[in-house]
């Protein structure tokens, strides 16, 4: 039909507006699909062809931008240059197909390194440029701004003082042209803030260090722009006030920057938009916290910037499952309205375009009001929420009573480690204090860290080599981090370690960034007779954040309340093993494994269901109705945390499927107690970008209510997995009448398991 092309067209078009409303990637999919079907439905001398290659262009890039496929890109830069081969060059809209290419070729050499990429981009900016009106309303802020950031960049590669000054030049011209209600203002500022820095050693201009001051804090202000935008002007004014020693300015600006985060709405969005988005925020709520220590603040302050700017998909989830869902229950006329301004708060404002004209424009122009009004409507909605009873701390970080009530099964320790300082905040019962740790510098850390992910795998001597280095590294984080800790507590008096098992206290880490990855449990010198190392002195146990604690515990209280499953009734074990996984590396280990199990089980009369050939379907619904559940088999961590997984069968029961770490947090159980994750690499999350989003298939058990879950930080060895298994079961269900915590008997039983086999083989 002579119409269909239009019609993809349409359909293509609208949902990329969609997209950049909302950010879903399957809208962006569907219209590249669309986009494609036109452009092949439209004769090559078509006067739409132009316009058709450019819309595949720019959602091409988009797609890039996102996804970071350099194959989007390339076949971007290919329909951009074909619009602008097929525009003519009297075209109203041929500067915006120059602006387009040029900022393609932008990002490509962003991506490769080829300054003949960066020379043509400045060399379309400026066909641009020269090809829109002097009037035109995009003039300053699309193109000048354009231009002034691609000079900068050729300025940093080849040092041309000529590149900076032009390209101060156009970013003046850009901002002097921008409203101060502008969305795009915020990048306006913080651009130009960067040229005046470099601009100060390189011009010794005493003055330019003011101007970068002033324009981030501009930057920062400009409330109608995108938080992140916001944040990283925040992020460099902090630098700036810090290297002035202007600590207590620099501690304030980075507690708002914090504070903007939870704005960005991503309760509607699906799991990896959620990650997008929050990596752009990576390290700020770490950075907030070292430099609110540097300005003096209690360590409350500093903790409770990391709980408000780490685990914050955690967070939504448990938010959805206990605080917003009782607001709206109890009170969903106030929940409505605050819900309908969260959405169009953190929706971007409708961007003009080269090709705008005066209605646009107006258009435009109300849309930025509308969102300053949403936004003064937000504080007083939020106001009102707060005085409702029982919700004073809606969406608040916890009060510090509240924090210390949490470190009544033993004390909370959170490791952080940046440029400006390295500390361990510790939560007890009686305080909340800080110690700082010099010997943790933040270079080490990060090269240790690094280091402590290359682990694993290859050959017999990398192996041996790996072994020597880990007992290096162990011994590094106990004199740096772990030990002075220990010291602390005992010189404090409110920790007394060391001891037989059933007397050793609890403690839990909580490492922030490069540290998430950190392994506090085995820190010291394992030699015979040695008691410098962690295991001696207490029994460890990982949580994301506080929060995730509370939660876990909350759901463990009420389950055990109910039904004190592990003294009244035998409860329901699922036993999901792989030892022949198709495609992997067998696993010996398994069988026996479950044959310690499953004797074990017959033992005490557990309820012991055993699954051949599982799949992950049939997993995910019958953990629905078991207290524990076992896993032995093949595990992944994935550069995309919520893509790693458990390595199963399809539903053929040939080949393998995978039970990803993002379906198994969106269970809701009722019974779950105890996830044990015998598998590789079940605790690791590879993504430094999303490290305090604790993103692994062990958060995803606890998200879905398991409140105890065993998982390996590393790659395992298969017979001692075995040996710790079937320890650990054989000492939790022996002596069910003793009188002990439910809760502690599971930790020491484990704690027991892992020492007895470790002590055994030594290395």
């Amino acid at each position: 039909h002579s119409n269909r092309a239009d019609r993809h067209n349409h359909l293509g078009n609208r949902l990329f507006k969609r997209f950049e409303r909302i950010g879903d990637l399957e809208d962006l999919r569907k219209a590249i699909k669309h986009s494609e079907e036109a452009q092949a439905a439209t004769p090559q001398d078509h006067p739409d062809q132009a316009d058709r290659h450019n819309s595949l262009g720019v959602m091409l890039f988009s797609r890039f931008e996102r996804m970071g496929d350099l194959g989007d890109l390339q076949k971007a830069i290919k329909c951009a240059e074909e619009a602008v081969a097929a525009t003519p060059h009297e075209h109203p809209s041929r500067a915006g197909r120059h602006e387009n290419l040029g900022n393609m070729l932008s990002r490509r050499f962003d991506r490769i390194g080829d300054l003949g990429d960066l020379q043509k981009a400045i060399n379309h900016n400026e066909a641009a440029l020269a090809a829109t009106p002097q009037d035109h309303p995009g003039r300053a802020t699309a193109l000048h701004n354009n231009l002034g950031t691609m000079l900068s960049t050729r300025f940093e590669r080849i040092g041309g003082v000529g590149d900076l000054q032009n390209a101060i030049k156009h970013m003046e011209e850009a901002l002097a042209a921008t409203p101060q209600d502008h969305p795009d203002r915020a990048g306006m500022c913080t651009i130009l803030g960067s040229l005046f820095e470099p601009r100060f050693p390189s011009l010794y201009s005493v003055g330019d260090h003011k101007k970068s001051l002033s324009l981030y804090h501009d930057a920062y202000n400009c409330h109608t722009s995108p938080p992140r935008v916001r944040v990283q002007a925040a992020i460099r004014a902090a630098s700036l006030l810090y290297s002035a020693t202007k600590f207590p300015e620099s501690s304030s600006i980075l507690e708002d920057a914090v504070n903007l985060m939870p704005s960005a709405d991503l309760r509607f969005l699906n799991r990896d938009d959620q990650q997008h988005i929050l990596a752009e925020f990576s390290g700020l709520a770490s950075v907030a916290a070292s430099m609110a220590l540097q300005a003096g603040r209690e360590a409350y302050h500093s903790l409770k910037l990391l709980e408000l700017g780490r685990g914050i998909i955690m967070g939504l989830s448990i938010d959805a499952r206990s605080e917003a869902s009782d607001l709206k229950t109890d009170h969903p006329l106030v929940f409505a309205q605050f819900d309908n301004l969260r959405v169009e708060i953190d929706s971007p404002i409708d961007r003009m375009n080269c090709a705008s004209d005066d209605a646009s424009d107006q258009h435009q122009s109300r849309s930025i009001s509308r969102h300053w009004e949403a936004v003064n409507e937000m504080e007083d909605i939020l106001k009102r929420i707060r005085g409702l009873p029982g919700y004073d701390g809606f969406l608040l970080p916890p009060a510090q009573d509240t924090l210390m009530k949490m470190a009544a099964n033993g004390p909370i320790v959170v490791f952080n480690s940046t440029i400006y300082r390295s500390d361990a905040i510790i939560v007890t019962t009686s305080a909340i204090t800080s110690l700082e740790l010099p010997a943790l510098s933040y270079d080490e850390t990060f090269s240790r860290m690094n280091q402590l992910a290359s682990f694993g795998g290859g050959s017999p001597i990398k192996r041996g080599q790996d072994t020597k280095r880990m007992k290096d590294l162990l011994l590094w984080l106990w004199d740096a981090a772990v030990g002075p800790v220990f010291d602390h507590l005992e010189g404090s008096g409110v920790f007394i370690s060391g001891g037989h098992e059933p007397n050793l206290k609890r403690i839990w880490w909580i490492g922030v960034r490069q540290l998430s990855m950190a392994p506090f449990h085995a820190a010291g010198d394992h030699s015979p007779g040695s008691t410098r190392n962690t295991s001696s002195r207490a029994i460890s146990t990982y949580i994301p954040t506080i929060r995730a604690l509370s939660y876990a515990c909350e759901k463990q209280v009420k389950l055990f309340a109910e039904s004190k499953i592990l003294r009244k009734r035998n409860p329901r074990l699922l036993l999901i093993p792989m030892p022949e996984t198709p495609g992997a590396t067998k696993l010996p280990g398994v069988s026996e494994e479950v044959l310690n199990i499953l004797d074990s089980s017959a033992k005490s009369s557990i309820e012991t269901t055993l699954l051949s050939s599982p799949t992950p379907v049939e997993v995910l619904e019958r953990i629905k109705h078991h207290e524990i559940v076992h896993f032995a088999c093949h595990g992944v961590s994935c550069s995309n945390p919520s893509d790693s997984h458990l390595v199963l069968f399809n539903q053929d029961r040939i080949s393998a499927d995978k039970l990803m770490a993002r379906d198994i947090s969106k269970l809701v159980t009722q019974s779950a107690q105890i996830a044990y994750l015998s598998a590789c690499s079940s605790a690791r999350n590879p993504s430094a970008d999303l490290a305090d989003e604790v993103i692994h298939l062990a958060s995803a058990f606890q998200l879905a209510g398991f409140s105890h879950t065993f998982a390996n930080m590393w790659e395992t060895d298969d017979q001692a997995s075995s040996e710790v298994a079937r320890d650990f079961y054989n000492l939790l269900l022996q002596d069910r009448g003793n009188g002990e915590d439910d809760h502690q008997r599971i930790a020491i039983a484990f704690h027991k398991a892992v020492k007895k086999v470790r002590d055994a083989k030594p290395g």
